[in-house]
């Protein structure tokens, strides 16, 4: 396959061969059809020289991206399956929230964190995504938001989260390139308040996002207090020791500015414990943070079950006791599985199927 062009800062493509043989106005032309008409046709780009486009066709694909299924929930929620050039598929949703739209965009073809709570790692790691991938996913959100608006939203950008497939911090120079496009004035021209990456905390992922501090929030995945704890409910991200990882988000959160966020999920008999309340308080009284609180999506296999309310009431009341702000996020699309991964892995078990017969 060759290279994506959306792959490419602003800054890059000026430095392209094809574009240092004409007058520097084109490079922000090419900008301009990539990123804000947001154009997957090299016919479409009338305003180019046809010698320009034609050089560009030979060395880049323009376009990775196909929508294979798109589902709407009762709540608004919309789920996307998305095939790309090799076959692998990716999931993204649009999620109405109060007064704005969130997208929630992958980062790598399935994941390697093994986490029980979530249906992508049933799958395992098969690649990362390249930036252009990553940046394409925002903008078919941005079509279909133009497409069909929530209209009570007005003009009203929205936010983009890192919390679809995969660990972004396992990809971090990808992840590096699309936040430098998102934000970059000829790119997609974002706030980096509108952006957010969620992370299960590998700790070379975290430092390089530290040294880089690109300022985007940060949310850090626990699943346990402790590590003995933690590794049971995320095997992989439990390398890492809790207090590394909760130091160096608090860290990043100085350096940004803002408060960082700890995600708990609550998993029934598990996660939902009064002792692990008081103990997630301590952990985020070593920094900036708030605390948000996620009762579990149930998958398919149905081993684990979400914590009942009162039992999430009873957790977040003994969090905002201890002056942690602690929020109760309830995960839209749940009539379209539209938690991480559950789409991909229901295609993929009625492709099997379908092979079978």
């Amino acid at each position: 396959m060759k290279p994506l062009l959306r792959s490419l800062v602003p800054t890059q493509l000026v430095k392209l061969p094809s574009l240092m043989e004409v007058p520097s106005f084109r490079s922000k032309q090419l900008s301009q059809w990539l990123f804000k008409s947001q154009t997957f046709q090299w016919e479409q780009m009338s305003n180019l020289p046809k010698a320009l486009v034609e050089n560009l066709k030979t060395d880049f694909d323009l376009s990775s991206l196909q929508i294979d299924t798109k589902e709407t929930s009762n709540d608004g929620t919309r789920k996307f399956l998305f095939k790309l050039r090799d076959g692998q598929t990716i999931e993204s949703v649009i999620i109405p929230m109060k007064d704005h739209a969130t997208f929630c965009i992958s980062s790598q073809v399935g994941c390697a964190m093994a986490c029980s709570f979530c249906a992508t790692a049933r799958g395992g790691l098969v690649r990362n995504l390249v930036a252009g991938e990553i940046i394409e996913q925002v903008q078919h959100l941005q079509q279909d938001l133009i497409d069909n608006p929530f209209p009570e939203f007005g003009d009203r950008m929205p936010n983009v989260v890192f919390m679809g497939m995969g660990e972004p911090l396992d990809n971090w120079n990808n992840i590096a390139k699309s936040l430098e496009i998102m934000m970059h004035e000829q790119g997609l021209g974002m706030s980096r308040r509108r952006i957010q990456i969620s992370t299960s905390g590998p700790e070379d992922g975290l430092k390089s996002l530290l040294n880089a501090n690109p300022g985007v929030g940060l949310t850090l995945s626990l699943g346990g207090t402790t590590d003995e704890t933690r590794k049971q409910i995320m095997p992989v991200p439990g390398r890492t020791p809790v207090l590394t990882a909760v130091d160096l988000v608090a860290d990043y959160a100085t350096k940004m500015g803002r408060r960082a966020t700890l995600a708990w999920v609550l998993i029934s008999e598990k996660t939902d414990f009064p002792e692990q309340a008081h103990q997630l308080a301590s952990l985020a009284s070593r920094g900036a943070f708030k605390v948000n609180l996620i009762p579990l999506n149930v998958l398919d296999d149905g081993k684990l079950i979400p914590s009942g309310l009162e039992r999430i009431s009873d957790f977040q009341k003994i969090l905002t006791d201890k002056g942690v702000p602690a929020f109760i996020r309830a995960s839209g699309g749940q009539d379209i599985a539209a938690a991480c991964g559950q789409l991909r892995r229901r295609k993929e078990k009625s492709d099997k199927s379908s092979q079978k017969k």
